[in-house]
């Protein structure tokens, strides 16, 4: 009889443990989303955490500004510019100043001092440094990605998608090449080739909550508001940041459609 009640009370201690354990993880799932959708409600829910896949740690603040790309992509000389920042800025000049005097064929200055350059809105002067850099190594992607957003900034925008090409010839899965096409053409206002630079970041990774945002821009612009709406909400799913601004245009894109 007594193991009789002993088996009896294992199987139930069994049978609570997989339900708990059952229960955990349905819970602990439902926490782990960033976003939940409400179908009775037709909306989404606020997020509850922020994705480690940001796209921010990519591509700067995570906001709608095409140029936020640009001075994103040379993380290292964001510095804040105070005096700080302005006195090791003439370290640098001097520094590579002297190596280009020194040795006028070594490339690598010619780099850094052009990426200097553009730091401090020196565009024309940085477009000067990679072109030479280029001359002496025409096989760094990364001189023709800087040169490029160099030649944005300045509206030059047939040389910056010249670069941009180059960089997609050296390296074609290259995101920032193929997302700055995108913002190019958006600014030569033909979203509709947008949109299809904006699918081939996404098909190359779909995490960069930008690129949804960029490219649901450039569908409400061509007047498709449900691709809109579903590429804003994507955009909130992989980056809370920006939760405030695109429910209200989500709103507004709701009641218009």
């Amino acid at each position: 009889m007594k193991k009789i009640i002993f088996f009896v009370v294992l199987i139930i201690v069994i049978i609570a443990a997989i339900w708990y354990y059952n229960y955990y993880k349905s819970n602990k799932k439902k926490s782990d989303l960033v976003n939940v959708y409400d179908a009775s409600q037709n909306k989404l829910e606020p997020p509850k955490q922020r994705n480690p896949n940001d796209s921010t740690d990519i591509y700067g603040s995570g906001y709608f500004d095409y140029r936020d790309s640009i001075e994103s992509y040379h993380l290292g000389y964001s510095k804040p510019r105070d005096s700080v920042y302005k006195v090791e800025n003439l370290k640098a000049f001097e520094r590579l100043n002297l190596l280009i005097s020194k040795d006028t064929l070594n490339p690598g200055p010619y780099l850094d001092r052009g990426n200097h350059f553009q730091n401090i809105q020196k565009y024309r002067e940085a477009i000067g440094d990679y072109d030479r850099y280029i001359q002496l190594n025409p096989y760094n992607h990364s001189a023709y990605q800087n040169r490029g957003t160099a030649h944005e900034r300045l509206k030059q925008y047939d040389q910056a998608l010249w670069d941009y090409n180059k960089v997609l010839e050296l390296k074609p899965d290259d995101t920032i090449a193929w997302f700055n096409k995108g913002v190019v053409y958006d600014a030569l206002e033909n979203p509709w080739q947008a949109i299809r630079e904006y699918d081939k970041v996404v098909q190359i990774d779909p995490r960069l909550a930008k690129t949804y945002y960029n490219r649901g821009a450039s569908w409400e612009k061509v007047q498709n508001f449900d691709l809109a709406i579903e590429n804003y909400e994507m955009a909130m799913k992989l980056n809370p940041q920006y939760w405030d601004e695109l429910t209200k245009k989500i709103d507004y894109l709701n009641q218009i459609k």
